[in-house]
């Protein structure tokens, strides 16, 4: 039978690393070929070789003259992404990266386009370019049982770190806002934006609790919807409850409420209860559950290997949900940047 994988290369391994170890265990296995890995840090890059025997290319420049690579998968920071992007587009290949996409809209919105033009794919985990099954069911149940709009929602996660500075991209307050929203948060910003429509607006809250960093460790934001629904997204590094990156998500429509409740223990289910009225009194409607790996959030290697296959490029409602989440983003930077918000 013919390999219809894609050959990827990964370029970044600060999270790349992460990504070269999903690539080489049976989510990632069945749709990617792992043709090799760069980083700026030759020990890391040689480190992750020895580990994953991945070949190591010198830089981005030898992965996209490499014409037997198809895709990249870029994973370095967010600050200026988009111009990597443009790079690895106009070489032909396909692209895969990371939240958050890139921290100007403006420059967001044009490689999108690049993209589009060019008819190549360029995919993120968050927002993914297919609903998740677990976004999917409750678009089911908001049909089926006629739900409504939605009125409220409130999604949330915590992890605990002791991270002290290091000059890095994340200690510095224009480049990471709002730290744990901007590197946590932003996948309930995406499911909100997924399940609530356009945003118009948003309020941001931070505090610095404990972290040895200059940036916040505890924030919220809240959203208002075009459709008068209004979002809250919580996150902090400050929660030690044996649970790190576990994500609580509740949506109020009119007629019910659906709470998502995703675990990272050995379980690895992401449950979801429907809670609607049933013979004059409140009753659960509904009760499923959804295996992690294929959350919101998760990587969709699969679609992504079709997509490039099949020589389909992003739509523009795909192109427009990104720089949402990506126009929040810079929303809440500005005012994390304000005088009377300085930490």
């Amino acid at each position: 039978m013919k390999d219809t994988r894609i050959r990827l290369a990964v370029a970044g391994l600060g999270f790349g690393w992460h990504i070269v170890n999903e690539l080489r265990g049976p989510r990632g296995s069945a749709d990617i070929e792992l043709a090799g890995i760069c980083d700026p840090d030759p020990e890391r890059s040689a480190g992750c070789a020895a580990e994953s025997g991945a070949r190591v290319y010198r830089d981005l420049d030898e992965i996209l003259v490499d014409e037997s690579v198809e895709a990249v998968g870029l994973y370095t920071p967010p600050h200026r992404r988009a111009e990597l992007i443009g790079a690895i587009l106009r070489a032909g290949k396909a692209v895969m990266t990371t939240k958050p996409f890139e921290d100007d809209p403006e420059a967001a919105a044009e490689v999108l386009e690049l993209a589009r033009s060019r008819k190549l794919v360029l995919h993120l985990n968050s927002p993914g370019p297919e609903p998740a099954p677990d976004q999917r069911l409750i678009m089911e149940w908001r049909r089926e049982f006629d739900l409504g709009e939605p009125v409220s929602a409130f999604w949330e996660t915590h992890a605990c770190y002791h991270e002290k500075a290091d000059g890095s991209w994340m200690d510095d307050p224009a480049r990471c806002p709002a730290a744990p929203l901007f590197r946590l948060g932003i996948y309930g910003i995406n499911d909100l934006v997924e399940l609530c429509g356009e945003p118009v607006d948003c309020r941001i809250m931070q505090s610095r609790i404990a972290t040895g960093r200059p940036t916040a460790d505890n924030a919220m934001l809240g959203i208002s919807f075009a459709n008068g629904a209004l979002g809250c997204v919580a996150a902090s590094f400050r929660v030690d409850d044996g649970k790190p990156y576990a994500n609580r998500l509740l949506i109020n429509y009119e007629r019910g409420t659906v709470w998502r409740a995703l675990s990272r223990d050995p379980e690895g289910v992401c449950r979801l209860t429907l809670m609607g009225k049933g013979g004059g009194k409140e009753r659960i409607l509904r009760e499923a559950e959804i295996d992690t790996a294929e959350h919101s959030g998760a990587y969709q290697w699969g679609v992504f290997r079709r997509a490039i296959r099949e020589r389909r490029s992003i739509s523009a409602e795909y192109a427009r949900r990104i720089v949402s989440s990506i126009e929040l983003v810079n929303s809440f930077t500005q005012q994390c940047l304000r005088p009377e918000n300085a930490l």
